[in-house]
């Protein structure tokens, strides 16, 4: 099992078009699509910077989950429609963890 840590920071003024985009919309397509969310937050003070952990057995399955999801239409559709006065997003960064040997249960 690995978790992907992502990380967004919305551009200047667009923080709350994300947050919409995201509960609106990204993650019931995120779940039909079978990208687990294990858990999402934003800073406290900082709307601007949504961080999410996603759930996967493998890093292959987690390539291939985000090629689907980068590719499918709704997806395409949703990003043109939400980002029609510009991009939303300044910045995404992503980590994949792992959990040690000597951690796990």
């Amino acid at each position: 099992m690995i978790h992907e840590l992502r990380e967004y920071t919305a551009l200047p003024g667009r923080s709350e078009a994300l947050h919409r985009r995201f509960a609106d919309d990204t993650l019931a397509l995120f779940a039909e699509l079978g990208l687990r969310v294990e858990g999402f937050w934003h800073e406290i003070g900082n709307r601007s910077r949504i961080v999410y952990l996603l759930a996967f057995p493998d890093a292959e399955t987690a390539a291939a989950h985000w090629a689907r999801f980068r590719a499918d239409p709704r997806w395409l559709a949703l990003k043109a429609r939400t980002e029609r006065d510009g991009p939303l997003i300044a910045e995404i960064r992503s980590t994949v963890l792992v959990t040690p040997d000597y951690a796990r249960p």
